[in-house]
């Protein structure tokens, strides 16, 4: 080797190589390990010499790892992982710790689980603070970056590098207003993929019916309903705003049965039991692998879980 030893090798720059393999972006590893692009560049050039291998190759995709880049990244990644644990507390006090959890979640879960999850926490942990993001565009970036801590959703592809727990089992139905034409007709259930309805427009078709939008790599499943039975559609961005929006005029929507529940009392809406094209949805938390020994974030797992037999209704856990 030329220059420094391997002896010489610091853990802030195997902490740089580690990021750059994952992120394949100066830019990005500059962003989670909070160090400016030149330090970055600066430690690659110092591990280059250590390694006498350039590493990393610019492609038009990104950094492209060599191969022995790839040879060597699971075993730091591995020490990296024995490290942090051995270095993490091993107990987690939620009365007195202070610190702040980021969870990506849409106006679904807004809706249904983090007003008794904030309750639950605000309770027992008094010093926890919360930030509640809007998880598109891009919240994988945001998950390997550690700026999000979590993410509740209901997804397709998730990448190995994260922890997909699921929750529980949603269904779509569909819905009208009380006031519908049609409302007291004892066919309408069978004839309401006629009417003219709203439809939840976001991402992309896939072959079941269904959609799913993109966040930067996880794929986030929409509840678009691609029937043709009416060509009558209005599209709107997400399933809260569909059921305001079916409340007050004639068109129907398949929405997620929990959401519907909730806002069937307070608003004129209905539930049409028996109508065709009802489907099941899993509803999933993802979080980074590289956190699975972080006490905290392992408290805030577990008290999701704990929270949601408490606010959901007649659904099927996973």
């Amino acid at each position: 080797m030329n220059g420094m030893h391997m002896v010489d090798l610091d853990l802030n720059l195997l902490r740089v190589f580690d990021a750059l393999h994952e992120l394949r972006s100066v830019t990005r590893a500059a962003g989670r390990l909070g160090l400016t692009q030149s330090a970055i560049s600066h430690a690659l050039g110092r591990l280059r010499t250590a390694l006498d291998d350039p590493l990393f190759h610019r492609s038009a995709g990104g950094l492209q790892p060599t191969a022995r880049a790839l040879e060597i990244a699971p075993g730091i990644r591995e020490g990296l992982g024995q490290i942090r644990g051995a270095l993490a507390p091993s107990l987690f006090d939620p009365a007195k710790a202070e610190r702040q959890f980021a969870i990506g979640a849409a106006s679904y879960f807004c809706t249904i689980l983090i007003p008794d999850l904030l309750a639950r926490a605000r309770t027992v942990a008094p010093g926890i603070n919360f930030l509640v993001v809007n998880p598109l565009p891009d919240m994988l970036a945001a998950l390997d970056e550690g700026t999000v801590d979590l993410v509740v959703g209901a997804f397709g592809k998730v990448p190995a590098r994260f922890l997909c727990e699921p929750l529980y089992r949603e269904e779509l139905v569909w819905i009208a207003s009380r006031n519908h034409p049609m409302i007291d007709d004892p066919f309408f259930a069978r004839r309401i993929v006629e009417q003219p309805r709203l439809e939840i427009i976001a991402g992309r078709p896939t072959s079941g019916g269904g959609a799913y939008a993109s966040a930067g790599g996880l794929e986030w499943r929409v509840t678009t309903d691609s029937g043709r039975s009416s060509d009558r559609r209005i599209g709107v961005y997400d399933a809260g705003a569909a059921v305001r929006l079916v409340s007050q005029t004639d068109l129907v929507a398949r929405v997620p049965r929990q959401l519907a529940m909730r806002a069937a009392d307070p608003v004129n809406l209905a539930i049409i039991e028996g109508a065709p094209r009802t489907e099941q949805v899993g509803m999933s938390m993802v979080s980074h692998l590289r956190l699975a020994s972080d006490a905290g974030l392992s408290w805030l797992r577990a008290l999701i879980f704990d929270t949601l037999p408490l606010v959901l209704k007649d659904v099927d856990a996973d």
